[in-house]
């Protein structure tokens, strides 16, 4: 039942967090701004989700996982809220700070709960936000075409956690905690060499998925489609992205973590490379087969590789580095927006090569 309940959040969080990007281009037109300044947006959410990952990797050990995923809960009905009833765009960024807020404590603390179980699927797990990834663009398309406004999606979206908050309470959680807060333990485990290559890898990884994500509508509006078909595309995006997470956990077995994070590294920014010049957005679901298995497979083999008592840190500074990643990519690619929509993509395409050069130092320090 708590893998369940794990799964489900997952999915739920990541279908409201990935709405952000398809619903872009109407926020760009609800708000009469530019795209570059509708950039606040996924960098006030990923600012929430960064600040958060740190805070609560320190005080979980205090408040254990049951009043953590109440904290999170009501930073998440608050941003919520905020969308669903906001008329100006201050308080839609104070909304998507709170939302990135909520999914930085929620995430820590599902990621805590599924350590402390027997048999914790990573893979699967991972696969359930891909799966939230699928249903959100599609969900935002069909309320386009129907002259739904978003603002009730988001409505729905609040009676739905709703129900997990309830389900919080009535759910037994293992009392696990993280280590209590200790200066000297967490500068050693931070200079190790696998602690900090990780977060420099999800660090380029997030940073690279999350802005090619959230850009990717106005990059195929660009190409000449419109707003409901530019979601459907981000969809099947997600569509293969969750098929190679589901994959993932039977591959790894035949060639290990390091050699599908590297290949995959590689190819992901050749296939954008070949996007942009064809302009060719079906390519862009090719393009999430491969970069789905990255972020799982890097956190498998840290997690599998550092003693117990340190995973509770490198999952607190994980999405902490994704979060900077997220924000400091889509912010450079928004600004970039005002010369070449295309040319902001070669953000992304650096950061992969980056990320598997990164991979390809650490497997050979491994040898030496």
């Amino acid at each position: 039942m708590e893998k369940l309940f794990v799964m489900l959040n997952v999915l739920a969080i990541s279908t409201i967090v990935n709405s952000l990007a398809p619903l872009m281009p109407v926020f760009q037109k609800e708000l009469n701004i530019s795209i570059s300044s509708s950039s606040f947006l996924p960098v006030l959410s990923v600012l929430g989700t960064t600040v958060f990952s740190f805070l609560i990797s320190i005080l979980i050990s205090r408040l254990g996982l049951k009043r953590t995923n109440i904290s999170g809960y009501i930073l998440m009905f608050l941003g919520l809220l905020l969308f669903s009833f906001s008329r100006n765009s201050f308080e839609m960024a104070v909304g998507a700070f709170l939302i990135g807020s909520s999914t930085a404590i929620l995430f820590t603390s599902l990621t805590t709960l599924l350590a402390h179980l027997k048999n914790p699927r990573f893979g699967l797990t991972h696969a359930f936000f891909g799966i939230g990834g699928i249903l959100a663009p599609l969900l935002v398309s069909f309320s386009i075409k129907n002259d739904f406004s978003y603002r009730y999606l988001y409505l729905l979206y609040f009676f739905v956690m709703i129900l997990f908050f309830i389900w919080n309470f009535v759910l037994r959680l293992p009392n696990a905690k993280y280590e209590s807060f200790n200066f000297s333990k967490m500068k050693k485990t931070i200079l190790k060499p696998l602690f900090f290559i990780s977060i420099i890898s999800f660090f380029l990884y997030s940073g690279s998925e999350i802005s090619l994500i959230t850009w990717a509508s106005n990059l195929f509006i660009y190409f000449g489609f419109n707003e409901a078909k530019a979601a459907i595309i981000i969809s099947l995006f997600w569509i293969f992205y969750t098929l190679s997470r589901f994959l993932s956990d039977f591959i790894v077995k035949i060639f290990g973590e390091k050699k599908m994070v590297i290949f995959s590294a590689l190819l992901s920014p050749i296939l954008i490379s070949l996007m942009l010049l064809t302009k060719n957005a079906y390519l862009f679901s090719v393009i999430g087969f491969f970069m789905g298995t990255i972020f799982p497979m890097i956190q498998r083999y840290a997690n599998m590789n550092l003693d117990k008592e340190e995973v509770g840190l490198l999952n607190g500074v994980t999405y902490g580095s994704t979060g900077i990643g997220g924000m400091f990519f889509s912010s450079v690619m928004g600004y970039i927006a005002n010369f070449s929509i295309p040319g902001m993509f070669v953000l992304p395409l650096l950061g992969l090569f980056a990320l598997s050069a990164v991979q390809i130092f650490e497997k050979k320090g491994e040898r030496t």
